[in-house]
């Protein structure tokens, strides 16, 4: 009878099976594997942020934030709210980081620019475009934008401990806060120029994603304030999240679904739209247990839990590591995998392992970091790719630089946790 010979790529996902299993029952798993914190290290500082000080600052401070593959400016920049405020908080993590004053005068020379030319001197808050000779382009006011521009501030306030900045920071979360609020107690979108009313553009759907990422602005201001009433909203923000968004699964589990009509109701179906976005449960995952080390207690480390059950069954990839992109209410799973799902996967695992020392977390962010350096870092021209080089094969790649926010908070998180304890 002729035997069948396995393909090496099946034999090697075999072999990870039963090293997975080994380790579920607690035969044979090698030491957890230490942080490589000289890899976060060279990465960040020299084959990502250095890239981005030689070409994104401007001399008024605006950002370039469209580079091709080989570090050339697009010749059309979007002069995006968003975009602007994550080159500022990466400059000013890589003078943190480095004592680089480079870094420092770019970090200033964006939030001034950020303060002077996107700020609305008639009915605040922040513009969603501006050209980069200052010319308002879009006056919308955008909550994803303004969650960045909170932790672009927040962060450089804290770096720097300049009251000018802090201020800055705290007046942006009052506006946020007051204006763009809904009476859900979750926050809307988008609204014009006065906060007056919401764009018909966004059709009654909201979405998690401005509420995650203010949630770990308001952290941040935390973080750099102090202010009691700063982490009673964060509270707010993650309770809304919580016990009005948050869906358990029959197993214990919990997800975060990505979409929602006015009355934040999870949109139900494939066709109109409605997914759960993997990554971002990785992020709530790590945002949560840092609400938990900042003073938030009751029941954000038991939903970071919650989440990370999901997260793994569903999200995870234990044969070749890395986190897939999505997953659709009939259970159909995207499994691409792009750049800033797996950065937020490796702060979770390693937030996790801080938190509580489970098991696995640091075998999984091995494993995950070795797909990163394998498949996602350029070597040849520096920086990240956006998808997985092997998929890029199959499928094509947009050769546009992602920018470096998700990575500068990945390389952040493992350098401090890689420090001994005090």
């Amino acid at each position: 009878m002729p035997t069948r010979t396995m393909p090496p790529h099946a034999r090697a996902r075999t072999l990870g099976l039963l090293v997975c299993l080994a380790c579920l029952l607690g035969a044979g798993c090698a030491p957890a594997p230490q942080i490589d914190a000289d890899w976060h290290r060279r990465d960040l500082t020299q084959g990502l942020l250095a890239h981005w000080l030689a070409v994104a600052p401007t001399e008024s401070g605006f950002m370039r934030t469209a580079l091709d593959q080989q570090w050339q400016p697009r010749a059309q920049q979007p002069g995006h709210l968003t975009e602007q405020a994550r080159l500022v908080y990466a400059m000013a993590i890589g003078y943190e980081l480095t004592q680089d004053t480079r870094y420092l005068a770019a970090a200033r020379r964006g939030a001034d620019f950020l303060l002077t030319r996107f700020r609305d001197p008639v009915h605040g808050g922040f513009f969603l475009r501006v050209a980069a000779d200052g010319t308002v382009t879009s006056d919308a006011k955008n909550t994803y934008g303004h969650a960045f521009a909170l932790l672009a501030l927040s962060h450089l306030a804290r770096v720097t401990g300049e009251p000018a900045y802090r201020a800055a920071a705290l007046r942006t979360w009052q506006e946020v806060d007051g204006w763009l609020r809904d009476d859900k107690g979750g926050f809307r979108g988008e609204l014009p120029r006065d906060f007056s009313q919401a764009r018909s553009s966004t059709q009654g759907v909201n979405s998690q994603n401005p509420l995650m990422h203010l949630f770990e602005a308001v952290l941040a201001l935390h973080e750099a304030t102090q202010e009691p009433a700063v982490l009673e909203g964060a509270k707010r923000i993650a309770d809304f999240v919580i016990y009005r968004l948050q869906i358990g699964t029959s197993d214990g589990g919990a997800f975060i679904p990505e979409w929602y009509d006015h009355a934040w109701k999870p949109l139900a179906s494939r066709e109109q739209g409605a997914y759960t976005d993997l990554g971002h449960q990785f992020e709530w995952i790590h945002l949560l247990l840092q609400a938990e080390r900042q003073g938030l207690s009751g029941v954000y480390a038991q939903s970071a839990q919650r989440l990370l059950k999901y997260a793994l069954k569903v999200g995870y990839d234990e044969i070749d590591g890395g986190v897939f992109t999505k997953v659709y209410p009939d259970g159909a799973l995207d499994r691409s995998k792009y750049w800033w799902q797996q950065t937020e996967g490796l702060r979770a695992l390693l937030a996790v392992d801080a938190a509580s020392g489970q098991p696995d977390m640091r075998r999984r962010y091995a494993q995950t970091l070795g797909l990163v350096r394998a498949q996602f870092i350029d070597t040849q021209h520096g920086g990240w790719y956006a998808r997985a080089a092997s998929q890029c094969q199959d499928a094509g790649c947009n050769a546009t630089q992602p920018d470096p926010y998700h990575m500068t908070g990945l390389h952040r998180a493992a350098l401090l946790a890689a420090q001994p304890p005090r």
